[in-house]
């Protein structure tokens, strides 16, 4: 799945441990078992709950599965993090080093994508925008990067965006708000269509 999605852990050297694999999840909307991916949700280095990205296979790659809600959290998950990447210093978050870079993303593909491409950086996934808020960083996590989607064009996903930025700017901290480029819908997406113009020979 994550291959499909131009994540090519390889280059990171191992699966981030955050992540499992389950042949068979139940999920309650198909009324089945269905393969996932699992990802846990921590709060100060305490498993509070677990993401759940539901796959199917097909023609013969891995997709989201075809159901309304292919991913939910199960737990009281309000204020944790998917921890992703630990970057350069390789510490847990609570062993954080003074001034180094936190990467904070949507969600799960995004994380990745931003290790691969700034892999000093120390990455979490919100799991979704109104939790940026929300999240309980070490002081030492000085610079925050936010990295925001381009689907949420809508009142509240503004003021989720604002309340994230003011609220890591009244701890003290230096935010950085970025966004793709207009046209894609996250980091993720942009990265794929830089892979495939690359395979294309595009300049």
């Amino acid at each position: 799945y994550l291959a499909g999605r131009g994540l090519d852990l390889a280059q990171l050297g191992r699966i981030p441990r955050g992540l499992r694999f389950h042949p068979a999840c139940f999920n309650a909307e198909a009324g089945i078992a269905l393969p996932a991916m699992l990802a846990a949700v921590q709060r100060r280095g305490v498993h509070i709950g677990t993401h759940r990205t539901w796959l199917m296979q097909d023609r013969g790659a891995w997709t989201k599965a075809r159901v309304a809600k292919p991913k939910k959290v199960l737990g009281r998950v309000k204020g944790g993090h998917i921890p992703l990447w630990r970057g350069a210093s390789g510490r847990p978050l609570a062993e954080a080093k003074t001034g180094e870079t936190v990467a904070i993303t949507e969600g799960i593909e995004d994380a990745l994508t931003v290790a691969l491409h700034s892999p000093e950086w120390r990455v979490l996934a919100a799991y979704s925008i109104e939790n940026m808020a929300e999240l309980a960083l070490p002081e030492a996590c000085l610079d925050v990067v936010l990295v925001f989607d381009r689907d949420g064009e809508n009142p509240q996903a503004r003021q989720a965006r604002a309340r994230a930025e003011r609220t890591l700017l009244e701890q003290g901290r230096s935010v950085r708000p970025v966004r793709p480029p207009e046209g894609f819908k996250d980091f993720n997406d942009w990265h794929q269509a830089q892979l495939r113009a690359g395979e294309r020979g595009v300049a």
